[in-house]
């Protein structure tokens, strides 16, 4: 049976995480033989730290990997996707905008893809990021010369000889690690499969980018994603040793 690792970066979501983890449980951890949930914790100002080291000393399946100090989404989820050890890596925020029973949509498309991921039809954000991810699936989509819906979504399952490609190409410094994978992906001929989820508004809470903050992030991101795809063509892909077979 392939193992899972779950991946999710946190930062103060005391309003909405314990409730995550839990729909976590349930709805995936216990319905499949070897899974793990690894979360991140971005140095979190309120009770989102304590409330994670209770659940994980209740759960030997639940690891929490606490910040030194706060370095951002991407460094996160990059410190999460390094920890995690299973054959599948499902990568989800915690903003609670996702259905967490949506994975086995993702899951049961793994036979026919390396990259699952979960392409928000309705998106419920602000019109500012709405823009933003539009202009990052026309930037994607160019550069890999096909078309990408959704190369940021947050609602993903990656398989480990993937990841194991693009890693070496990867920071912990990294802003955008999901735009790269999904890029490196493409770019490499692995095969990518794009699944309809449904997307929520949030709950609590708002995005931390907005007006010049979202222009620096954005601009800094496009040299990231120039850069990786310049790098993507020096260094040579791993050889392939996936078996197609899923039990």
């Amino acid at each position: 049976m392939s193992s899972l690792s779950i991946v999710m970066p946190v930062y103060n979501e005391d309003q909405v995480i314990e409730s995550i983890v839990l729909d976590l449980e349930r709805q995936v951890v216990d319905r499949l033989t070897v899974a793990e949930v690894v979360v991140v914790d971005d140095c979190s100002t309120d009770r989102t730290g304590a409330i994670l080291d209770r659940l994980a000393r209740e759960r030997p399946w639940f690891a929490v990997d606490h910040a030194a100090e706060n370095a951002g989404h991407g460094p996160s989820v990059v410190r999460g996707l390094h920890r995690a050890t299973g054959d599948w890596i499902f990568q989800l925020d915690s903003d609670a905008q996702f259905e967490i029973e949506d994975f086995w949509k993702l899951w049961e498309a793994r036979a026919e893809a390396d990259l699952v991921l979960g392409v928000r039809i309705e998106r419920r954000d602000p019109v500012h990021r709405l823009v933003l991810s539009r202009a990052v699936s026309v930037t994607v989509s160019a550069l890999a010369r096909r078309r990408v819906r959704d190369p940021n979504v947050p609602f993903r399952l990656v398989r480990r000889e993937l990841y194991e490609d693009i890693a070496p190409l990867l920071s912990l410094t990294t802003l955008a690690p999901s735009i790269l994978v999904t890029l490196g992906a493409v770019a490499r001929a692995w095969r990518v499969v794009e699944v309809p989820v449904r997307h929520l508004p949030r709950r609590r809470g708002s995005s931390s980018l907005r007006s010049l903050r979202l222009v620096a992030f954005s601009l800094r991101g496009l040299r990231e994603l120039l850069a990786f795809h310049r790098d993507l063509k020096r260094r040579p892909a791993r050889a392939r040793l996936v078996a197609r077979e899923v039990a």
